[in-house]
């Protein structure tokens, strides 16, 4: 048997997959053996027998290497080239031709660099150490807390690096697998803290909300995947409640002591009265709205703002969509609105069809971050949602923006390179040494 095993996986180029495969082989074998035996038949001749019934082992590795075979996902890489390019050319208006060629070029190619290497290297690694990854992070950020520019009260690098926390979260839910009730609880004390940590690093309240939602997300996700245990109802009203009530407080005390003179309520009310903020917060508001009515199909637009707008305001809240319409036209914008939808749509199939539970995690959390980011950016350069800083992949100018959607994209072309891999789950606690012990009477 052990011949016959080694001889079949030796077909398989996939190191991966050679030991899912070999488990599943000995075992029916073994299974097949049993049933001979119960017919009488002595064990080394059942087992003959039953590994002889399995036929050819060239052929059946053969055909076992066309299925376990690495994918490369070639719908995404065209994706992401298109993307770059688009992203490109829409951001030459506001920075200009020159920046964007050379500098913002560079970051791109360096971004294609890291996305290769994130592909490439094993994901699993994730699994294996994601409560190092997210503790060398935080250490990271918070020597970065110190050194990096400080824009308008915030860090803008910072901003858009915190959200590597989130597939580090999934590493953190992948080893807290099968531990019931205790893991749920765990996972928000970690929910928790990332969003005290990110709040402190990043000094932005809203990448903090969006990190917030989406580690809840995942969280709910594995619950009901079964990842902590088979109580999925229990565990899903635990988890409810966890949720619920300090949102419950927090109104209650927004509702009794809100201070109102603040800048962040400021923004809110411009956002639902534009009309009566219009020279202050609700510029903005004004700006968007007489683009988009001025917008042309094709070419500039010819809005009153036009060349007079401030570019830096426009920069600093993540206005590139907007600012391609104006200068290029409306049909430019419904492109990138179809090239990011099928981006997004592209990441929750990789999602759907992973089997894996780690792949699901990791490739949801990426997932997460970019559909959050997507479709706050389209709402907000649209002036359906409340400006604020917004990071839309592919339109984001700088390394940092660059670098961490080169990692996101990176794990999402990694989880699905081994989506038909068959690759064994291995849990915490589980020993690493098995020993079969069979009594026979002679």
């Amino acid at each position: 048997m052990e011949e016959f095993i080694k001889t079949l996986t030796e077909q398989i180029r996939c190191t991966k997959a050679r030991d899912g495969v070999a488990r599943e082989l000995s075992n029916h074998i073994m299974d097949q053996t049993e049933a001979y035996e119960q017919s009488g038949m002595e064990h080394d001749k059942a087992v003959a027998k039953a590994v002889r019934g399995m036929g050819d082992p060239v052929e059946i590795g053969v055909s076992m290497d066309r299925i376990h075979r690495p994918q490369i996902d070639r719908r995404m890489l065209l994706l992401i080239f298109v993307l770059s390019i688009a992203g490109m050319l829409c951001m030459m208006p506001m920075y200009g031709v020159e920046r964007v060629l050379f500098r913002q070029g560079m970051f791109l190619l360096a971004g294609f660099a890291v996305t290769a290497i994130v592909y490439f290297v094993d994901y699993s690694i994730i699994g294996r150490a994601g409560v190092v990854i997210y503790i060398i992070m935080t250490i990271f950020f918070f020597i970065g807390r110190h050194y990096m520019p400080v824009v308008n009260g915030r860090i803008p690098a910072m901003s858009i690096l915190v959200y590597l926390y989130v597939p580090a979260f999934a590493g953190i839910l992948y080893q807290l697998r099968m531990r019931g009730y205790r893991a749920v609880v765990i996972g928000f004390v970690v929910i928790g803290a990332t969003c005290l940590a990110t709040t402190y690093f990043s000094a932005t309240l809203w990448v903090t909300v969006n990190i917030g939602v989406c580690m809840i997300v995942m969280l709910f996700a594995a619950i009901r995947k079964g990842m902590f245990g088979q109580e999925k109802k229990r565990m899903t009203m635990l988890a409810a409640a966890a949720v619920i009530l300090p949102m419950v407080v927090l109104i209650w005390r927004i509702s009794t002591n809100w201070r109102w003179e603040s800048f962040r309520v400021m923004r809110l009310k411009a956002f639902f009265q534009r009309k009566q903020y219009e020279g202050g917060a609700g510029y903005i508001y004004n700006v968007i709205d007489d683009i988009l009515r001025n917008a042309k199909f094709v070419g500039t637009g010819n809005s009153k703002y036009g060349e007079g707008m401030d570019f830096a305001m426009a920069m600093d809240n993540g206005f590139t969509p907007l600012m391609s319409i104006y200068t290029y036209g409306i049909i430019v914008g419904i492109l990138l609105l179809i090239l990011l939808a099928a981006l997004v749509l592209r990441a929750v199939k990789i999602v759907y069809n992973q089997k894996n539970q780690l792949g699901f995690l990791v490739s949801m959390a990426c997932m997460m971050v970019i559909l959050l980011n997507c479709l706050e950016g389209l709402l907000i350069n649209v002036g359906w949602f409340p400006a604020t800083s917004t990071l839309i992949p592919f339109l984001v100018y700088g390394g940092s923006g660059t670098l961490v959607y080169a990692v996101l994209i990176g794990l999402l072309l990694g989880v699905h390179r081994y989506e038909k891999v068959y690759m064994e789950e291995t849990y915490i606690g589980q020993p690493r040494w098995r020993v079969n012990l069979k009594i026979e009477k002679r």
